[in-house]
C-alpha cells in the first residue's frame, strides 16, 4: 500500500526522503508538493514549475531483489509506468522515452526524473524516485529542453491528486514486474526509446555526428553506431542530442 504525503512547500521531495531515511521506513512513501524551492533536475539542472499547476513528487522503492550492476532497469521500469498512464490521455505515436528517463511528446520534453539510490553490499536497497511532470502550466522559460505540458497538447485541465495516484502505481506495478519480467521491461523500453534504430544527429565532444541508436548495454549506456558501423558507447553527460 502506498502511503501519501502532501505539502504546500517543501525545498525537495526528494531530500525530504533522504533525510527521513536515517529515521523510519520511508518504502511506499510518496511525497508531493506545491512548490519545491530546490526542486532539482538531471545533473545540477533546476526543475521549472509554476506553484500548484504541475506535479512533482518522490517515490520511495524498496529495490533490494536488484543487482546493484542491473540497477538501470529501474530507470526503464519508471518511464514505462508513466507512459502507460499517459498514453490513455495523449497520442501513443508521438509519446517516448528519451534516454536515459525523460518523458517526450515529439520533440519536447514533458516529464523528467530523477532517481537516488543506496547500495548495500552487491545490492540495491532504497531508491527515492523524484518525479517531474509538466500538467496544467501554460508557459515555460526558453530553456534548450522546450518543455510542454498535458494541457498545452490537450488544452484541458487536469487533476492532480488523482493523476499521481495512477502515476505512482502504475510505477510501483512496473518496479514489481522486475522481479521476474526483466527482458519485458528491457524490450518494452526499447519499443518506446526515443529514436531508436532512426538515424540522427548527436553532439559528442562539441562535434555533430550522424548516428543510428542500436540499444542500450547492461550498465544503462547508450549505444549508437556511424556509418561504417563503428561502435560507440556513451554514458549520461558524454553524448548531447541535437534536436
Amino acid at each position: 500500500m502506498l502511503h501519501y504525503h502532501h505539502f504546500e512547500q517543501i525545498d525537495s521531495t526528494n531530500a525530504f526522503l533522504q533525510k527521513q531515511q536515517s529515521e523510519c521506513d520511508i518504502r511506499n512513501w510518496v511525497v508531493s508538493a506545491d512548490e519545491q524551492t530546490a526542486g532539482k533536475g538531471m545533473g545540477s539542472n533546476s526543475w521549472e514549475s509554476e506553484v500548484g499547476k504541475n506535479l512533482t513528487f518522490s517515490l520511495a522503492a524498496d529495490m533490494s531483489f536488484l543487482p546493484a550492476e542491473r540497477q538501470f532497469l529501474l530507470s526503464e521500469a519508471v518511464p514505462l509506468g508513466i507512459v502507460e498512464v499517459l498514453d490513455k490521455l495523449l497520442p501513443v505515436e508521438k509519446l517516448s522515452i528519451k534516454w536515459p528517463n525523460d518523458i517526450y511528446y515529439g520533440n519536447r520534453k514533458l516529464a523528467g526524473i530523477l532517481i537516488n539510490s543506496t547500495i548495500k553490499a552487491n545490492m540495491m536497497d532504497i531508491s527515492i524516485i523524484g518525479i517531474g511532470l509538466n500538467v496544467n502550466q501554460m508557459q515555460f522559460q526558453d530553456w534548450p529542453t522546450n518543455p510542454i505540458s498535458l494541457k498545452l497538447i490537450t488544452g484541458k485541465d487536469f487533476e492532480l491528486q488523482p493523476l499521481l495516484e495512477q502515476l505512482a502505481e502504475h510505477i510501483i506495478i512496473k518496479v514489481e514486474q522486475l522481479k521476474s519480467n526483466l527482458t519485458t521491461i528491457e524490450q518494452d523500453y526499447l519499443k518506446r526509446l526515443f529514436r531508436y534504430r532512426t538515424w540522427a544527429d548527436y553532439e559528442v565532444d562539441g562535434k555533430v555526428l550522424q548516428l543510428l541508436m542500436t540499444g542500450i548495454d547492461p550498465f544503462g549506456r547508450l549505444q549508437l553506431v556511424d556509418e561504417q558501423r563503428t561502435l560507440y558507447t556513451f554514458d549520461i553527460k558524454e553524448i548531447k542530442f541535437v534536436l
